[in-house]
């Protein structure tokens, strides 16, 4: 039994020698590729100040984690400074927006006191914008001692970023941009100029309409002459001009009617004329009673011009002359249209029976004609 547990003992010594000795190995292959790494991203990873014995000693180091991104993807730059305790760092910001490299926070300062020494690390939180290797941009900081101020180089410090896109990118075709999302118009705002050329429509067809009936209204229906003086004489019969101390003024009415009267139904009567040249122009006109126009004439004109005074009595009798005068004049055109209407109607009578009988005659001897033709007599 001690043999066979000698031999297992040797075999776990064994195992876990070797597995201590590949852990101490890998421990050192890390070590050394981030020093590696540190020394081939920022050359002066350390940076150590001792101009004369004076002068207190500044280290700096710097580490960007990752060093190398794609576009847009976050990384932080951390800066790590030893001074005295009682310097002052001030640390630096990018400022400008539109830069390659951009801040997407504050930068974030830790300190740690060590002895007579302080160690303050700051972490900036940025994005590269652009590909290849990239400076960040950092402006120096500054440390305040009570020698003076001393400047920290940060401007050396680069990123790697990396591009997207594929290998080869020459058959790859983008696509158009998109129009923007249609807008949702309302039925009444895309409908709303045909209401208004409606609405025009009717307003204009509405205008046209009560222009045409107030047209026709405003025509004036034709008024016989003599209804017309009839109703002139009734008119001044109202009035009453000759009870009112208007005698002359209802005289002279009375055969202004009958004047007008006379005007419309002669042509040769116009009333312009005097009463002298009416008589004359009417002459031997068979329509006119001339001995009773031309008395009332003479009379109206003695009252109209010499002043002679009328009582109302001989006023409303004078008025009672012209009215008198107006009926003979329509009585005798009245017949004379008649005459005249059947003088024409008898006439057209006669002219169709002389066109029958000279059809007829004309018919008869065609007739004739066409039978001695088939006849054979010539």
């Amino acid at each position: 039994m001690i043999p066979h547990l000698t031999h297992r003992g040797v075999v776990a010594g064994f195992v876990w020698c070797t597995m201590c000795a590949l852990l101490v190995v890998a421990s050192a292959t890390s070590a050394r590729a981030q020093a590696g790494r540190a020394r081939r991203v920022v050359p002066r990873a350390a940076v150590a100040t001792a101009d004369s014995a004076t002068v207190p000693t500044i280290r700096a180091g710097l580490l960007v984690r990752p060093d190398t991104v794609a576009v847009g993807d976050p990384f932080t730059l951390v800066v790590t400074i030893e001074v005295p305790t009682d310097a002052t760092v001030q640390w630096a910001t990018i400022g400008d927006t539109a830069a390659v490299v951009a801040m997407r926070a504050p930068t974030r300062v830790t300190s740690e006191v060590q002895g007579a020494t302080r160690r303050e690390t700051a972490e900036y939180a940025l994005a590269a914008w652009n590909v290849g290797t990239l400076p960040l941009g950092v402006p120096n900081a500054s440390v305040r001692t009570s020698n003076g101020i001393r400047a920290v180089p940060l401007r050396e410090a680069h990123v790697v970023v990396m591009t997207v896109l594929p290998a080869d990118t020459s058959l790859r075709v983008p696509k158009p941009l998109r129009g923007l999302f249609p807008r949702a118009v309302p039925w009444w705002e895309a409908w709303w100029p045909a209401a208004v050329v409606v609405a025009a429509l009717a307003v204009l067809w509405w205008l046209w309409r009560r222009r045409r009936h107030r047209v026709v209204r405003q025509v004036p229906v034709p008024v016989d002459v003599f209804a017309r003086a009839i109703h002139d004489f009734e008119r001044l019969q109202r009035l009453a001009l000759a009870d009112l101390g208007e005698r002359g003024r209802a005289v002279a009415l009375g055969v202004e009617i009958l004047r007008t009267y006379l005007s419309a139904r002669l042509p040769t009567a116009p009333l312009s004329e005097t009463s002298s040249e009416l008589l004359t122009s009417i002459g031997a006109d068979s329509r006119v009673p001339t001995d009773r126009l031309a008395s009332l004439l003479a009379d109206v004109d003695a009252i109209k011009f010499a002043h002679r005074p009328v009582s109302g009595i001989r006023a409303r009798e004078l008025q009672d002359e012209a009215l008198a005068v107006v009926k003979s004049v329509e009585q005798a055109d009245q017949a004379r249209r008649k005459h005249e209407a059947a003088v024409k109607l008898a006439s057209e009578r006669v002219a169709r029976d002389n066109d029958r009988v000279a059809k007829r005659t004309a018919e008869d001897e065609a007739r004739r004609r066409s039978r001695r033709a088939k006849s054979g007599v010539t």
